[in-house]
C-alpha cells in the first residue's frame, strides 16, 4: 500500500504501465511530426506529376493512426487502474487516521487530478514538446531566421511564467483550502456559509482565469508576430517551391500550437506540485 503520494512516487510505483504509454506516445507523435514534411514532397511530386510522395504520406498517416488507437485504449485501461488503487489507499489511511470525511472527500478528488496529471497533462506535454522540438529541427533545415525567430518566442514565454509562477502556486492554495472545507459547509446547511463558500471558490477561480488571460494574451501576439514573418521570409525565399513554402507554414502553426500549450501544462504543474505537498500530510 502506498504511503506517499507524489506525482513521483506515483510514477514509481506504476512506472512500467505508464512508460508504455509514453513509448507509443513518442512513436505516434513522431510520426506526426514527420507529416508536414512528407506532405510538402507530395505537393511537388504531384504538381511534377509524381504520385510517390502521395503513397509515402498515407503510408505515414496510416502508422500514426493506428499507434494512436491502441494508445487511447490502453490509456483508459492503464489510468483508471491506478486511479482506483491509489484512491483506496488515500481514503484507508485516512479512515485508520479518523479524518474528517471532508477532507478525506476532498483529498480522493485531489488524487484523481494527479492520476489525470499522467493520462491527459502529460501526454499533452509530451505531445506538445515533441512537435515543437520537431517543428524546430525541420525549420532549421528550412530557414534558420525563422528558426530563430522561434527560439526568440521560447525565450519571452519562459520570462512571462517565471514571473507568474508564485501567483499562480498561491492562488491554487488559496482555492484548495477552501475546498477542502466544502463538506463540512454544506453539513452545517446555513445558506449564508454555503453561500460564502461558493464566492470564495468563484474569486480565486476569477484571479486565476484573469492572470492567464493575460499571459495568454502576450503569448497569442507573439506567435502572431512570428507567422506573419515566417510567411514572408518563405514566400521570398529564392527558389521556394509550393511544397517547402507549405512544410515552412505548416512547421510555424504546429510550433505556435505546441508552445501555445505549454504554459497550460506548466499551470497545472505548478497546481499539482500544490496538491501533492498537501497530500504529503496524510
Amino acid at each position: 500500500m502506498m504511503t506517499d503520494f507524489s506525482i513521483k512516487s506515483i510514477f514509481k510505483k506504476y512506472k512500467w504501465k505508464i512508460s508504455f504509454t509514453f513509448l507509443l506516445l513518442v512513436l505516434e507523435n513522431v510520426a506526426k511530426v514527420l507529416q508536414p514534411l512528407v506532405l510538402g514532397i507530395a505537393i511537388n511530386d504531384l504538381i511534377n506529376g509524381k504520385n510517390d510522395g502521395l503513397w509515402l504520406f498515407c503510408i505515414l498517416y496510416l502508422i500514426a493512426f493506428i499507434i494512436g488507437t491502441i494508445r487511447r485504449y490502453y490509456d483508459t485501461r492503464a489510468y483508471t487502474s491506478i486511479y482506483t488503487n491509489v484512491a483506496s489507499d488515500i481514503a484507508k489511511i485516512q479512515n485508520e487516521k479518523e479524518v474528517e470525511v471532508s477532507a478525506i472527500a476532498a483529498r480522493s478528488a485531489l488524487v484523481k487530478e494527479l492520476v489525470d496529471f499522467f493520462e491527459h497533462d502529460v501526454t499533452q506535454a509530451f505531445t506538445s514538446t515533441i512537435s515543437v522540438v520537431g517543428a524546430l529541427v525541420m525549420l532549421a533545415l528550412f530557414d534558420w531566421w525563422i528558426f530563430g525567430g522561434c527560439l526568440v518566442v521560447i525565450i519571452i514565454i519562459i520570462l512571462i511564467y517565471i514571473f507568474s509562477t508564485k501567483r499562480i502556486y498561491n492562488y491554487n492554495i488559496g482555492l484548495n483550502d477552501e475546498l477542502e472545507h466544502r463538506i463540512n459547509v454544506l453539513e452545517a446547511r446555513e445558506q449564508t456559509g454555503i453561500f460564502n463558500h461558493f464566492k470564495k471558490i468563484a474569486r480565486w477561480l476569477v484571479k486565476m482565469s484573469d492572470l492567464e488571460t493575460v499571459n495568454f494574451s502576450i503569448i497569442e501576439i507573439v506567435l502572431f508576430v512570428l507567422a506573419i514573418y515566417a510567411l514572408y521570409a518563405s514566400a521570398s525565399a529564392i527558389n521556394a517551391t509550393a511544397g517547402e513554402i507549405f512544410s515552412v507554414l505548416t512547421y510555424v502553426l504546429e510550433f505556435s500550437g505546441g508552445v501555445f500549450m505549454l504554459p497550460i501544462i506548466f499551470q497545472q504543474v505548478i497546481r499539482l506540485r500544490e496538491i501533492s505537498s498537501r497530500l504529503k500530510t496524510i
